[in-house]
């Protein structure tokens, strides 16, 4: 399935619901082994997910779970370089001005 045909939003919510009203519903009920019925209660709110299929749900819409330990890492060699010479050179870390 191609993740390029999801609205990323930023709410897993909001691109749960398109994905399962839209046009590629059946890739992501697919994923999850639901059938129509399923889908509807979960919409609805009357029906869950079991703890097995949410990394497929998450998935079949393009998102991934990462832990905030992971993105505060990844914040900060964005904020250093992941190619910085400065350090290298004995010149400090690249970005220690901005502080």
């Amino acid at each position: 399935m191609s993740n390029a045909n999801h609205n990323h939003s930023g709410r897993i919510e909001q691109s749960l619901r398109a994905a399962l009203t839209g046009p590629g519903r059946q890739q992501v009920t697919d994923a999850v082994g639901w059938d129509k019925s399923q889908v509807s209660r979960f919409l609805g709110g009357e029906g869950g997910i079991t703890i097995d299929k949410i990394d497929a749900l998450v998935g079949s819409v393009g998102f991934v779970l990462v832990s905030t330990r992971y993105l505060d890492a990844v914040a900060v060699m964005g904020e250093v370089g992941m190619h910085c010479e400065c350090a290298r050179q004995g010149r400090g870390e690249c970005g220690s001005a901005k502080r």
